[in-house]
């Protein structure tokens, strides 16, 4: 019989045992929802022209379905897999600074047996990026990945990365 370890679930011929529980593959795939995380991303302001060496700040917000939750930037070795968030490389801006979060949520939870840091419903992140000095000029992408993490009270799924894009407008000094 055909077995493997998943972090938190056991799957067992088809059968996927989480904290106990039984229960058939196909029946778990039914009450996932597609995308239990939706992110998007915009300039903070994104009709004020930003110039080259200049400063702004990008806002990314996670929606999050009922019953699931994604986890902060910050966890404990052995955890979950944190949120990262990353300026894609090659582009005319550089991140200034950390990422700034809404306060997360901080509980035991019993799919790693540990204390995590999670967001419920939606969370928004910023970041401060610079654009370069050689930055193009007019409307140009820029472009993040995020990965992360989601699980319910009885499931994790895999890491994910999506990547986000949002126009700004860069005008000379």
């Amino acid at each position: 019989m055909l077995h493997r370890r998943m972090r938190g679930a056991l799957i067992l011929g088809g059968v996927v045992i989480v904290s106990g529980l039984m229960v058939s593959a196909a029946g778990i795939r039914t009450q996932i929802p597609k995308e239990p995380v939706k992110w998007s991303m915009k300039s903070t302001s994104p009709d004020k022209p930003i110039k080259r060496g200049e400063s702004f700040t990008l806002q990314l917000t996670a929606t999050i379905e009922p019953g699931w939750h994604l986890y902060s930037t910050d966890q404990e070795e052995g955890g979950p897999t944190p949120t990262r968030i990353a300026l894609a490389s090659d582009q005319p801006f550089e991140q200034v600074g950390g990422i700034a979060s809404t306060e997360p949520k901080t509980t035991m939870d019993p799919n790693f047996n540990l204390m995590t840091q999670y967001f419920e419903g939606g969370a928004t992140f910023t970041m401060t990026l610079k654009a370069a000095a050689a930055a193009p000029l007019g409307k140009t992408d820029v472009k993040v990945n995020v990965t992360f993490q989601t699980c319910s009270d009885q499931l994790c799924l895999p890491p994910k990365t999506v990547k986000l894009a949002a126009a700004v407008n860069v005008a000379a000094r």
